[in-house]
């Protein structure tokens, strides 16, 4: 039996409106089997159990969504199983989930039960000290993002400004003829699904376009930072709805709630906004076609604005630097909170769990 593929994005993101999530979107409630809810402290094992699941059930065949943390993107805060209609997810804060039908569709597994109590209430000043040292970093650099927004919203407007519009409404109506044909309205609207493929990470700026792209056509728009896609993308996502058609949305996250790519998983295409954050790996592959974004403006208008985006740009780059640092910070201060809970967590038992979950996941098959 071949081994599943993986994919990799993020439900959450640290943005300038502050932790910015779209766990709702993991899994629908409403269609799936079950969605089994982690709780428990940090270090108590819910990215490694999840880890452990989702490899294990590649490796059986079945195709995984790996869903990561932006606070530290080599952990996970959820794993999904489609064709099961399964997940697993991390319920703690700051992306609090409950069961939302409880013993219908969610339920609770509690790892908190195989603590020591009492050897974490000796630690109790040091993990309510070390908790105020990670709010106050997250919240300074939530103010570095705020502030570098406000520059990327000046850039915005100038590339706004001297945007040959006639062309963009050419390329996007071209484009939808590539994509669409002359289809017509479908008796039942797509669904679109929320999600980041890029996020703002103690590691810098990173995504998973590349696991998001494998296997499909990529269709690359190519936009220096700061100069918006977000009218092409959000054209072709009513179009696809219109049509029929179910949609991956991934969002931008600088500006949380804009379209930065779209995946349209029967037509196997994938529409990406490229730029100095984020890309593929191949550009030059015989499945992906480029358009450059720059084409929409003349040079003579960039020029006459060249100080403006060169201030702009550097002192954005600066700002969500200084923020990425500041994420470090609190990571650092993460891993010293969970020293207090790993020394005192019961790690056996959590073979149990993990065992016991996958016999269940499986018992849908």
């Amino acid at each position: 039996m071949a081994e599943g593929s993986i994919r990799h994005m993020y439900p959450g993101g640290n943005t300038p409106l502050g932790f910015y999530s779209y766990y709702r979107y993991v899994i629908d409630s409403q269609q799936a089997n079950r969605i089994f809810i982690l709780k428990g402290g940090p270090g108590t094992g819910k990215s490694t159990l999840m880890k452990k699941i989702g490899l294990e059930l590649a490796r059986q065949g079945y195709d995984i969504e790996f869903m990561h943390c932006s606070s530290d993107n080599n952990s996970l805060d959820g794993v999904v199983i489609p064709k099961l209609s399964i997940a697993v997810i991390d319920g703690t804060a700051p992306h609090i989930v409950d069961p939302v039908y409880p013993g219908a569709v969610d339920e609770i597994v509690n790892l908190g039960q195989y603590w020591k109590v009492e050897g974490i209430k000796e630690s109790k000043q040091d993990i309510i000290r070390v908790n105020k040292t990670i709010k106050e970093n997250y919240q300074r650099a939530y103010r570095y993002l705020r502030a570098a927004s406000f520059l990327m919203e000046d850039t915005e407007a100038i590339f706004e400004q001297i945007l040959d519009k006639g062309k963009e409404y050419l390329f996007i109506y071209e484009l939808k003829q590539t994509l669409f044909g002359q289809g017509l309205p479908a008796r039942i609207p797509g669904r679109q699904r929320r999600l980041f493929a890029a996020a703002i990470t103690p590691n810098g700026f990173t995504d998973y376009l590349n696991s998001l792209c494998c296997g499909n056509k990529i269709i690359r728009l190519y936009a220096p930072a700061g100069s918006s896609t977000g009218r092409i993308l959000e054209s072709l996502k009513e179009e696809a709805l219109i049509q029929g058609y179910d949609i991956e949305t991934y969002f931008c996250p600088m500006s949380p709630q804009r379209i930065d790519h779209i995946v349209i998983p029967s037509l196997k295409v994938s529409v990406i906004t490229a730029n100095e954050y984020q890309d593929i790996s191949e550009i030059n592959g015989e499945n992906c076609t480029t358009f450059n974004m720059n084409d929409f403006f003349s040079d003579n208008a960039l020029k006459a604005f060249e100080s403006h985006l060169y201030f702009n740009r550097i002192n954005t780059d600066t700002l969500i630097q200084k923020a990425v640092e500041s994420i470090a910070a609190s990571k650092a201060c993460h891993d010293e909170l969970e020293k207090y809970y790993i020394k005192n967590m019961d790690f056996d038992e959590l073979t149990e769990v993990k065992e016991t979950i996958i016999d269940r996941i499986l018992g849908f098959s």
